[in-house]
């Protein structure tokens, strides 16, 4: 079995064998012989305890704010959807508004590895 130690910003810092080391420093992730080899590549880090691909991986307060960032401006590109004067029908508004929901959901999701963003309605 396969084991890589990390640190704080979710960087790799070892590599190991379970049958071969017999203490592995913690924390430490398993880790299949394709994401071992991955790993090694520096394109990849361990954020929330799990092997992640990201060329510019980030840590979760990082992800955090820059989901934010990108969500807030969405949000405000679409406030004049829900005005009184919105030339939207009410399905319209109510498609809009569920979709602003949505937005406002994405910094509730546990796997900061998975962000689906929601499709705005046309």
């Amino acid at each position: 079995m396969y084991k890589a130690t990390y640190n704080e910003n979710g960087e790799y810092t070892g590599f190991y064998v379970e049958e071969i080391h017999n203490i592995i420093p913690k924390p430490n992730i398993e880790l299949t012989e394709e994401e071992w080899q991955q790993a090694l590549s520096k394109n990849y880090k361990v954020i929330e305890g799990k092997h992640t691909f990201s060329p510019f991986a980030q840590n979760k307060e990082e992800l955090l704010e820059n989901l934010r960032t990108k969500r807030n401006t969405l949000l405000v590109e679409s406030d004049w959807t829900q005005t009184v004067d919105s030339p939207l029908s009410e399905e319209k508004k109510s498609a809009w508004k569920n979709y602003r929901q949505e937005l406002r959901d994405l910094t509730d999701y546990e796997d900061m590895a998975v962000i689906v963003w929601p499709t705005s309605p046309l």
